[in-house]
């Protein structure tokens, strides 16, 4: 989805539910999660609408496996 965002610059969220085929609120929440991340942001659109925007190109991810390791330890 992050990909799709950044190639294609939906100019709303209802844009973007048609894109990807998702409810417009299953895909609310999903991205109202990935801006707590900062993975997503938003820019004010026509109206009252949201513009979802990816300032980026590439993530690397960093995830510690030592937590993991001590549930399954349990």
């Amino acid at each position: 989805m992050l990909a799709l965002i950044a190639a294609t610059k939906p100019s709303s969220m209802n844009e973007l539910a048609e894109k990807t085929g998702r409810a417009p609120s299953n895909l609310s929440r999903t991205l109202r999660t990935m801006e707590r991340f900062g993975l997503v942001r938003f820019e004010k659109g026509a109206g009252k609408t949201r513009a979802p925007r990816v300032d980026y190109s590439d993530i690397i991810l960093d995830v510690p496996l030592k937590r993991a390791a001590e549930r399954l330890a349990m």
